[in-house]
């Protein structure tokens, strides 16, 4: 038997004894001693070759099935897989890429504890762990993406919340057959592999629990028509008010494309001078957290107070939501759950020989706290 060549496990090998098994095991495939289609031997004579104990080879027999160079048929045993399913199966890496990186006071970029970006970071490492795929983590622009396939040897991409004109890099990737999935991103096409908040339905979830209070008058402020997410959340916005037969009051969309998050302080005094010019809106839907934030604060600058005079919705549900004053009513969205589910997905489409496509959308949740209340009698 070709195993009897093997070396028993070393104690005083720095490397976890089931670590040593796997490589001795590998090592063993990639030499020939163990040809496709062999079936090992079991598990304790395994442990009588190696001089190990059954935990140990259970492990490294576990991970050698994961990474596809073995095949545990339930009631035959373990078998060597073929050479196109080693291929096929061995561990993934993938890159964690933002095109368009949060700047932070101090010239850092956001990490684990932004109140976005941090969910959605655990959510993509939690999978990862589960799937043992290796990740790395870039800045990059979009048009430097394919690099990373050949530079840093990557198996695919994980796209973190690319804008609205980004869709022509990653169409090329596609077209090119680069697997990526991208998250907190959802394009017309509806193809490109993406996985999102359904905007629509927070939208929708929003306005039906103002206009249920009364509200008609409602404003809508929008710094970031780039990001594809609050583009939705507008052409959402657009859409539903039409349906209900709503006219939209032009000097109650306030709308940009140049908003960059985390850039706060400057655009309180933009929006208290809007504030100042028009009639004030009995509601206000704030596309994002850091645009509730900045309404909040010119709203209070003002003397306006809220829910009493002007009820204020926003995007994201951070634990500081419920200490603002007053507590947010917002849409959470399922941000950890997004990035599970985008390293799943590409993970699935790798495994199955496959580019991964179509767009996958999660519910979103309404939390109705004190920001919200029916309009005055008199507005």
């Amino acid at each position: 038997m070709p195993l009897r060549t093997l070396q028993r496990v070393s104690r005083q090998n720095a490397k976890p004894v089931y670590w040593q098994v796997k490589e001795m095991l590998k090592a063993s495939i990639e030499r020939g001693d163990l040809k496709p289609g062999e079936v090992l031997p079991g598990r304790l004579e395994l442990c009588r070759l190696l001089g190990t104990n059954r935990p140990a080879v259970d492990r490294a027999i576990a991970e050698l099935v994961k990474e596809g160079w073995l095949i545990s048929i339930k009631g035959k045993g373990t078998f060597v897989a073929e050479p196109e399913a080693q291929r096929t199966w061995g561990t993934l890496t993938f890159a964690v890429v933002w095109a368009h990186p949060t700047p932070q006071r101090g010239g850092a970029f956001t990490t684990k504890d932004n109140i976005y970006w941090g969910p959605l970071l655990r959510g993509i490492s939690y999978a990862a762990g589960d799937l043992e795929v290796r990740l790395l983590f870039r800045h990059c622009p979009p048009d430097t993406f394919r690099d990373l396939f050949r530079e840093a040897r990557v198996d695919g991409l994980i796209v973190l919340a690319p804008h609205v004109d980004d869709e022509t890099v990653l169409n090329e990737l596609r077209r090119d057959r680069l697997p990526f999935v991208a998250t907190s991103s959802a394009y017309e096409d509806d193809s490109l592999p993406c996985v999102d908040t359904d905007n629509f339905e927070g939208v929708r979830q929003v306005l039906e629990h103002l206009w249920g209070l009364g509200h008609k008058q409602i404003a809508i402020v929008n710094l970031a028509l780039q990001s594809t997410d609050l583009l939705r959340r507008w052409e959402a916005f657009q859409e539903l008010m039409g349906k209900a037969g709503i006219a939209l009051d032009p000097r109650w969309t306030v709308l940009s494309t140049t908003y960059r998050w985390g850039e706060v302080d400057r655009w309180i005094e933009g929006v208290e001078e809007w504030l100042c010019s028009v009639p004030l809106p009995t509601a206000i839907v704030a596309a994002a957290y850091d645009m509730a934030l900045i309404v909040l604060k010119a709203l209070q600058r003002q003397g306006i107070a809220v829910p009493q005079q002007v009820s204020l919705v926003g995007f994201d549900d951070p634990a500081s939501a419920a200490f603002l004053e007053p507590p947010l009513t917002t849409v959470r969205q399922p941000l950890e759950a997004i990035g599970r589910r985008a390293v799943q997905k590409l993970y699935e489409a790798l495994r199955e020989g496959v580019i991964p496509e179509g767009t996958e959308l999660m519910p979103p949740e309404l939390v109705v706290r004190s920001s919200t209340a029916p309009p005055r009698g008199d507005s």
